[in-house]
């Protein structure tokens, strides 16, 4: 029974093969009259409808990318999609093309290594997508059908965005087919549905009848050259966007995980075009964003201009660029995106996409961070100028990102562009720097640390204390700043940007508290302290607009409180407390409850921070888990502690509404000792 079912399995797949070879028509049979041929890196024939793509027999066992770009639609510009990316093209049987996608996860990089054959033989890779061959030109080239793949497919591209509905399929079309030096392209018309948002929420029982709109997707083809795999290691100490694999060359007994960078060919200039629906006067802003990098560059041994900028014109075909940014309506913001190759870490093509809507947030914050040196903003809160530099800022650090970089170090500074920082440089410079006479990417790390040294990246501090002052210099004269607009923004421009400074407030009073952690000195840590106690429990200067106050625009303290109470409660878990910083509590107290000396005045908003500082103490307290026993002990010694010196200040204390604001503070107290007795 066994052999019978053995023999069938047989049979099967011979009869598949055969079946195969049938469908494979002669060419005089396939080019029928009425078919256009279009010719190209990759042929293509139209016909009835139908496309076909034609796969030159010289071609079999290249590397081939697919890559995708939403032109236009739903208000979306040359915006990226999701690709099939980079695949072999090999031809397993007669009458059989595959697309395969190989895994690089395990590798022998070392191509002298002893075991790269063994490792071969036992690391086969599936065959991929399979595709039957429709016929075969005279050249021998495979002939393939590609029309469902282009208008209803998602193997070759994909997209997702919400408001982008279900596909329409049968109003799809190809409309364009565009061959290049590289490959081709095919520009398709597809329908989408999509539900007017004045009706998404209605409670009326009309059925309306589905709509669709049009969507401009163009699919890329792209033939890989030949040449040698240019890998650079990575090294933790410098911040790029890595590839992980397996490495079995480099220890004879195990394997070895590491690491590599993403990075560009750069053996000529990288050239970044411009959509030509891009405002023309923020331009050069977005071509000085682009640009700063070249210094950097130029450090690094490349001494052409590397990257340039030029508007498109209509003859450029966007989506077949390496480099394209663009600007639309849907989303707000500066967003990146690239495409590598999966083997070598080469970066293939990324965009670079501006969404409207987006410079109101950067200005406002420029205005609080920025407004007390830099008057340009102060006069106009809109400046044009400094709206230039903020684009050029996001700009240059999105960039930083599109040259590999995970992290762009650079810092934006008050009263002039992002200039790219040491940092930075050397980062680029690791992974862009010509190296000559190195035998292999094993031996172009070990160069490249003994350039490194002993370098280690140095977190700058932040001066909080300083910004603080800034903003408090700004949030006094808030209202004058905004009521010299026109009358239409007044009404909740002032409400939105106090809010704004508040959490800025909050944020920076969060930075200062992050200074008392392990690991900092204990200098550091007390500095951090006398901050808070300047800045937050004993202000000299009230973090405040007077006409907000006045006229009840909004409640400080329903903005600040909450972030104030998250500060106590990160300052008083166990990192805090076990960071070699005895001195934390007195500090504390001296600080926060004026050294618990009762001739001292306490201010209502100083009664109300003991409060919050109090509250999260318990909170802390009663969420310690019982393996963290010395913490929890800590807090209730300390809390004691506390506990009779309120006891005493609620009968000495010279202010009567303190003695009777401690004496609620101690119920508190003494219900979470109940709790836990």
């Amino acid at each position: 029974m066994k052999n019978k079912r053995v023999l069938f399995f047989i049979l099967l797949c011979v009869g598949a093969f055969v079946q195969a070879q049938e469908t494979v028509r002669p060419f005089e049979e396939f080019f029928v009259e009425g078919m256009k041929k279009i010719d190209g890196v990759f042929p293509v024939y139209v016909a009835d409808g139908e496309v076909y793509l034609e796969i030159p027999s010289e071609y079999i066992g290249r590397e081939m990318q697919i890559s995708a770009q939403i032109d236009r639609g739903f208000d979306l510009l040359c915006r990226p999609a999701n690709g099939l990316g980079v695949v072999r093209i090999t031809s397993p049987t007669e009458g059989t093309v595959c697309f395969q996608q190989p895994f690089y996860m395990e590798r022998i990089l070392d191509t002298e290594s002893v075991y790269q054959q063994a490792f071969s033989l036992s690391n086969v890779q599936p065959e991929g997508i399979s595709y039957p061959v429709v016929s075969y030109s005279g050249e021998r080239g495979a002939i393939i059908r590609i029309t469902e793949y282009l208008l209803n497919g998602d193997e070759w591209f994909s997209y997702q965005y919400g408001f982008i509905r279900s596909l329409v399929p049968a109003l799809s079309e190809v409309v364009r087919i565009h061959p290049f030096d590289e490959g081709v392209s095919f520009t398709v018309k597809r329908y989408h549905g999509v539900e007017a948002e004045r009706y998404m929420y209605s409670s009326s029982a009309i059925v309306l009848p589905d709509g669709s709109m049009p969507l401009e997707v163009t699919c890329v083809l792209r033939l890989l050259p030949q040449k040698k795999d240019r890998i650079r290691l990575a090294d933790n100490r410098i911040p790029y966007r890595t590839l992980h694999f397996k490495d079995y060359s480099q220890d004879p007994y195990c394997m070895v995980e590491d690491s590599l960078i993403l990075r560009w060919d750069l053996s000529k200039p990288l050239t970044f075009y411009v959509d030509t629906l891009f405002p023309q006067e923020y331009f050069k802003a977005v071509k000085s964003g682009v640009e700063a990098w070249n210094g950097a560059f130029r450090k690094a041994g490349l001494r052409h201009p590397v990257l340039q900028v030029k508007y498109a014109d209509r003859r450029v075909v966007s989506a077949e660029q390496s480099a394209f940014i663009s600007y639309d309506l849907r989303m707000p913001g500066v967003k990146s995106s690239l495409t590598h190759h999966p083997r070598t870490g080469e970066i293939l093509s990324c965009r670079l996409n501006i969404g409207h809507g987006f410079m109101e947030g950067l200005l406002d914050n420029y205005l609080l961070t920025c407004g007390a040196t830099d008057s340009r903003i102060r006069t106009d809160r809109y400046s044009k100028e400094v709206a230039k530099e903020l684009l050029q800022n996001e700009v240059t650090r999105e960039v930083g990102h599109l040259l590999g970089l995970s992290e762009v170090r650079s810092k934006a500074v008050c009263n002039g562009p992002l200039k790219v920082g040491e940092e930075d440089e050397r980062a680029i410079y690791f992974g862009y720097v010509p190296l000559k006479g190195t035998g292999n990417c094993y031996d172009e790390r070990e160069k490249l640390r003994r350039w490194l040294g002993d370098f280690h990246a140095v977190e700058r501090p932040e001066d909080y204390a300083v910004k603080i002052v800034h903003l408090q210099t700004v949030l006094s004269q808030l209202d004058k700043i905004v009521y010299k607009e026109k009358a239409a923004r007044k009404s909740s421009s002032l409400r939105e940007l106090y809010r704004k400074a508040i959490q800025l407030y909050a944020s920076y009073l969060a930075g200062i508290a992050e200074n008392i952690r392990e690991g900092q000195p204990a200098e550091v840590q007390h500095q951090a302290m006398m901050n808070l106690d300047k800045y937050l429990f004993h202000p000299t200067l009230e973090m405040e607009c007077d006409y907000v106050k006045a006229n009840l625009l909004e409640n400080r303290n329903d903005l600040l409180y909450p972030e104030v109470r998250k500060l106590f409660k990160r300052l008083l878990q166990k990192n805090y407390i076990r960071c070699g910083y005895p001195e934390f509590f007195q500090d504390l107290y001296k600080g926060l409850f004026n050294g618990f000396n009762p001739e001292l005045k306490i201010s209502y908003a100083q009664l109300d921070i003991q409060l919050l500082c109090l509250e999260a103490w318990l909170d802390v307290a009663r969420g310690t888990s019982s393996e963290h026993k010395y913490v929890t002990g800590c807090l209730e010694n300390e809390l004691h502690g506390l506990y009779g010196k309120l006891k005493e200040l609620s009968v000495t204390h010279s202010q009567m509404e303190v003695r009777e604001l401690y004496l609620l503070f101690l119920q508190r107290i003494e219900q979470y000792f109940r709790s836990v007795s």
